[in-house]
């Protein structure tokens, strides 16, 4: 094995981990159980490249875009979980603003393609891969997990055939209340590297 495929294959499992399609699927069924099939792949579709299109930015100007506005990885991520803590109280609540939509494809975007899948984790991960193994090794990690993570999650529409409404409604609360505590996670972790990190030096 090359050097180059080494790397490449550190790249993509690395950023596969932290993107977690198998982990998010129960998620992305949780939010897009109330629509049709179609209406479904659709949004999967549609967040999944939305994600990638996020993901090749920052690859490409993560660390000047940050320095430009003036903001920190941390603060990236303590934001992204006060949306998802938001999206997972009100599921927990049996909240069905989700549902209310006028456009259901809007949730495609917040919370599906970011933070739940181009979320802070996997921008500093993919700005990680860029300064250590290059351009071409970050836009391959980034093309092959998003081919995975559609996969897997266009695959989350098989539930439907095993699960009823009472089903549905049971594992929306079950994964909200997981939603709910990986936002907590993420704005404790946002907030205990902010104040152990000197103003100025945090690397995205």
């Amino acid at each position: 094995m090359g050097v180059g495929l080494d790397a490449l294959v550190q790249a993509v499992v690395m950023l596969f981990i932290i993107i977690d399609p198998l982990g998010n699927a129960p998620l992305f069924y949780a939010y897009t159980s109330h629509l049709s099939p179609r209406v479904r792949r659709g949004i999967i579709v549609k967040s999944v490249a939305i994600a990638a299109g996020l993901l090749l930015f920052f690859g490409l100007a993560g660390q000047p875009f940050f320095q430009f506005f003036g903001v920190t990885l941390n603060d990236f991520r303590i934001a992204g979980g006060i949306i998802l803590f938001i999206y997972g109280i009100m599921g927990i609540m049996g909240k069905t603003e989700v549902e209310k939509i006028t456009e259901p494809e809007s949730i495609a975007v917040v919370p599906l393609a970011t933070p739940l899948l181009a979320g802070p984790g996997a921008i500093a991960t993919v700005v990680f891969i860029k300064y250590n193994w290059g351009l071409v090794t970050t836009l391959a990690a980034i093309t092959i997990n998003t081919i995975l993570a559609l996969a897997l999650l266009l695959a989350g529409d098989r539930l439907l055939k095993l699960m009823g409404r009472q089903g549905s409604l049971l594992l929306t609360r079950l994964f909200s209340m997981i939603l709910a505590a990986i936002a907590v996670s993420m704005i404790r972790q946002g907030i205990i590297e902010s104040a152990t990190t000197i103003p100025g030096r945090e690397q995205p």
